[in-house]
């Protein structure tokens, strides 16, 4: 029979007979087994100080032994190996005893062979270290929670804590003594209590129910705070038959959360009321516009004598036009800026553009002006064709009106990916802007960085 390759056996037994007994068993039952032999129980403690054993193998008719604080002893440095009682004395009060303190099994001499004792050292090995396995578990998920911002508590059906994290007890300044053991039901603030017990009273019902719930509750000397739970029914496992609750202060996020909901109302306020500012100064000025055009069209300045008279209804002309301009850009603001939706297509730049070079021929079509395009990388856009082509335009007549006087205007468009994004490149080598003055301005609405009469700023 052969169980592992080598095996390390520590066999504490003070007669000589036993001793051989058990040695011919062991390598009975091994191919290779190094078996340590001591006499007395201190000399077994010092080996077991020193080395580590596979299994050890305890009698307990010592000479130096003094019952069950030498188990205790041995099982204290026995580490990851099995403790095995092998004893002479069958004694199930004492089998019992042996048992409870942590030894993996009891065996009477009288009754061991070699296949009993194989069952014994294979079971003994399998159990520890599934035992070993559920230690490290129940280690790693106590250093889980108790290093966690968390806090955790296990309730029972009836309310009652069976336990609760350290940082759980510091979030709401908890005293599990002077609580009785309860949560505090009235520390709950009364708009939330009874959803609270409600949800509590819904999740114990159904096993394996999960609830997530923000409440306030009360922290002794620190007012309300908010506090986000999930209650978890673990009722029906027999690991932990208890409601897993899980909490955090959130406290600050939702103050922060009021505080946004207010800013984002008083925004809301704000541009509904210059909206409606708007509204009312495009349509008020509409009709004394209106007139004023009317009156300017009446007047006929070629018929005027007087230079100073003729130059004053030549202004005023002027400024009737300017102010009439004026007031349709910013009606076509607000237009623009109401339409929320807006058609998205997939549009082909190449098409798009030569649409806007048709459209402009008049003016693009001389020879001082020279475009060149590479739509290459990125063909298309799903946008909005309208609002693409006012963009063309603008940026075409733009390049346009101010070219330099000293070369010939160039004109570049390209496409192509930045990352997930598509970018559409329009450069001219006109007059250019100095971006160090400007950059904080630019598209602002009537923002002119040129002294040219036709220049708006939209």
């Amino acid at each position: 029979m052969q169980l592992v390759k080598r095996f390390n056996v520590l066999l504490i037994e003070d007669n000589e007979g036993d001793f051989m007994l058990v040695e011919d068993y062991l390598t009975e039952i091994f191919d290779s087994v190094e078996i340590t032999h001591c006499w007395l129980l201190e000399e077994a403690l010092v080996s077991l100080r020193k080395n580590e054993y596979d299994v050890v193998l305890l009698d307990l008719s010592l000479p130096d032994s003094n019952g069950k604080g030498s188990i205790l002893e041995i099982l204290s440095l026995a580490k990851e190996a099995p403790v095995i009682v092998l004893t002479g004395r069958a004694d199930k009060q004492l089998a019992i005893d042996t048992l409870q303190l942590g030894v993996e099994d009891y065996l009477v001499k009288d009754e061991v062979n070699a296949t009993v004792l194989q069952k014994s050292i294979s079971y003994g090995i399998e159990r520890n270290k599934f035992r070993l396995i559920i230690s490290n578990s129940e280690k790693r998920f106590r250093s889980i929670i108790a290093n966690s911002t968390d806090g955790f508590a296990l309730i029972g059906a009836n309310g009652s804590i069976q336990e609760i994290s350290s940082f759980g007890k510091e979030i709401i300044g908890f005293n599990l003594a002077e609580n009785d053991g309860f949560f505090r039901v009235e520390f709950l603030h009364p708009d939330h209590r009874t959803t609270v017990i409600n949800t509590f009273s819904e999740v114990i019902k159904k096993p394996g129910k999960i609830k997530l719930l923000e409440f306030k509750y009360k922290i002794p000397n620190a007012g309300y705070r908010w506090l986000e739970s999930t209650f978890y029914n673990l009722l029906d496992d027999p690991a932990v038959r208890a409601v897993v609750l899980n909490y955090r202060d959130i406290t600050k996020r939702k103050t922060e959360e009021e505080e946004r909901n207010i800013l984002i109302e008083e925004l809301l306020q704000t541009n509904a009321d210059l909206k409606q500012f708007g509204y009312i100064t495009s349509h008020n000025l509409r009709a004394p516009v209106t007139n004023l055009l009317s009156i300017v069209d009446l007047l006929e300045p070629e018929k005027i004598t007087d230079n100073k008279t003729q130059a004053l209804v030549s202004a005023f002309k002027s400024a009737s036009f300017q102010l009439n301009d004026t007031l349709n850009d910013l009606i076509n603001v607000l237009v623009i800026r109401e339409k929320k939706y807006v058609a998205l297509h997939k549009i082909s730049f190449k098409e798009t553009v030569e649409k806007n070079i048709h459209n402009l021929r008049e003016l693009l079509n001389t020879e001082s002006i020279s475009i060149s395009t590479d739509f290459s990388e990125a063909p298309s856009i799903v946008f909005d064709p309208s609002y693409l082509e006012s963009i063309l335009i603008n940026l075409f007549t733009n390049s346009i009106k101010f070219a330099s006087p000293d070369r010939k205007l160039q004109i570049s468009i390209i496409s192509h990916k930045l990352g997930e994004d598509t970018v559409l490149e329009f450069t001219d080598n006109g007059l250019g802007m100095n971006m160090k003055n400007v950059k904080d301005r630019i598209f602002g609405l009537y923002q002119r960085f040129h002294e040219r009469s036709d220049s708006k700023g939209i």
